[in-house]
């Protein structure tokens, strides 16, 4: 049995599959490019695909990942070809490799954001000691400070790069920053493009 982590880019109008119908998108894939993956035991089984770090909808990625488990040993170079050839145009398989890290070693996302919106307003949101708004979890509604989870390393000409926490024991996701934004100010985003574009570890090293 081998373990192979997929990872893949989700752009254009795949931004906006959600993650459940992402999984069969792959599933159905798998099937017709007879990729020999490893299926579950049991009253249910099911084609083993599972995601690191799902993406929010309408949000690009280009680093996302999957791992599964062969039944056969294939390249690496033949699990991208054969997944490309029948996945559509919008989510393209990057590379395959052997898995390096565990999810739950996962830290924090990067982000790309394009965004047109009161620039001063962006300015002063970002620079406050507290950026108080709701967040929903398991338990239902709660009150948050995002100020200690927004890393901003550059922010200039409606461009903002910024990291946030994912993985097992935090997730914040980029459209709760600016959705926190529009509630203060009454205002509306004039447009917002959102790309995550790395996945980093506890240990400062890309999820590999």
């Amino acid at each position: 049995m081998n373990n192979v982590r997929i990872f893949f880019s989700k752009t254009g109008r795949a931004i906006y599959i959600s993650h459940l119908d992402l999984y069969r998108v792959f599933q159905r894939a798998v099937k017709r490019c007879k990729l020999p993956v490893w299926e579950t035991q049991g009253f249910n089984p099911h084609i083993y695909i599972t995601f690191a770090l799902p993406l929010s909808l309408g949000t690009h990625g280009i680093c996302e990942s999957l791992d599964t488990k062969l039944t056969e040993d294939i390249s690496f170079e033949e699990i991208c070809e054969r997944l490309n050839s029948a996945l559509p145009k919008d989510i393209r398989v990057l590379s395959a490799a052997e898995p390096v890290y565990k999810n739950t070693d996962i830290e924090k996302s990067e982000y790309e954001i394009k965004i047109a919106a009161d620039w001063d307003k962006l300015t002063e949101f970002f620079a406050q000691e507290k950026i108080i708004t709701e967040k929903k979890t398991k338990k239902g509604i709660s009150e948050i400070d995002l100020k200690p989870a927004v890393e901003i390393t550059e922010m200039a000409d409606g461009f903002i790069r910024m990291r946030l926490p994912s993985g097992t024991e935090t997730n914040i996701n980029a459209n709760l920053v600016f959705e926190a934004f529009e509630k203060q100010y009454g205002v509306e985003i004039d447009s917002l493009d959102i790309k995550r574009t790395a996945v980093y570890c506890k240990n400062g090293e890309i999820f590999r």
